[in-house]
Order: C-alpha cells, then structure tokens, then sequence
C-alpha cells in the first residue's frame, strides 16, 4: 500500500518530481536509519519551512557543518537615485551570508565518488543534422572554444626536469 501512495503521491498535482527525488524521498527520507513516523505527528509544511528560514533555527541537516564554510556579515552598497558626492549609496549588511572558498569547493567535489567521471581533456562537441550540416555545441566549459586552446597552450609547452 505504501508504494501506491508513493507513486500516487507522484503523479498527482505537479508533473516537476523526478523518480530521482523520489527515491532520494525513500532511501534518505523514509528509510534513514533516525526516521520515525512519530516525528511528522502534527508536521505543517508552511510552519516548517518559516522555521528554517529564521536565522535562530538550528541547522538539523549539519550542511555548514563541514567542506569549509565561512559566515561573515558583509556591506554592501546599494545604489540611490540621490547624487552624491561619495558615489556611494545606502549601506546594508548582509547578516549570516555563508560562503564557501574555492578550494574548498574543488576538495570537495574530487572527494566525491562521481569525480571519476570529471573531464580533464577538453573536446569539441559537433552535432551534426539531417541535412549534414554540423554545428558546435557549446553546453559545458570543457567544450569550449577557449578551454581547447588553453589546453593546447598548456600541451605545448616545455616540460620541466621536475616535472
């Protein structure tokens, strides 16, 4: 019974869930190791989401928790239709704004499982139509125009003894 439910569930009201997010739905959701149904007793949706939203609600996923996340409280200057003299504006801060460096985010993502599958070499992907004329596509950096040449730049140079 629970598997029509689900897929009712599913299909009904909105065509924008994915079998991906349904399954998500099942293995991190439904069946995680912590999950009781005791726990949606009296669950609201909209009630919920408020609560998370504010900037005192805990953070149950742990998110910021690891991979190098930062909070700071940045200013920013937004501008007015006033002329003034500073060239500046009104001043707002930006409370909590969690971010994350670069490098972080690249250890992160080479840690990953799916990193295997990370293109290194660049290539041009040609699409070809039924009258035989070909086009360049341009869908992902490592097709592009400028990431070929990099990497023949690169290619082309001498090799170090160190190296």
């Amino acid at each position: 019974m629970l598997i029509w439910q689900l897929m009712s569930w599913k299909l009904t009201r909105t065509n924008q869930k994915s079998n991906g997010e349904v399954m998500c739905l099942v293995h991190d959701v439904i069946q995680a190791a912590d999950s009781k149904a005791d726990d949606l007793t009296g669950f609201n949706a909209s009630s919920e989401s408020k609560r998370l939203h504010t900037r005192d609600a805990p953070d149950p996923s742990g998110v910021f928790d690891h991979d190098g996340w930062k909070e700071v409280a940045p200013e920013i200057i937004a501008p007015t239709r006033e002329k003034q003299n500073e060239g500046g504006g009104h001043t707002f801060t930006v409370p909590a704004l969690m971010y994350r460096p670069l490098t972080s985010v690249i250890k992160a993502a080479f840690s990953e499982p799916l990193s295997k599958w990370f293109h290194f070499i660049p290539f041009k992907h040609i699409w070809k139509s039924a009258s035989g004329q070909e086009q360049h596509i341009y869908d992902e950096l490592y097709s592009s125009d400028v990431w070929n040449k990099a990497h023949d730049e690169i290619q082309k140079q001498k090799r170090d003894d160190n190296c």
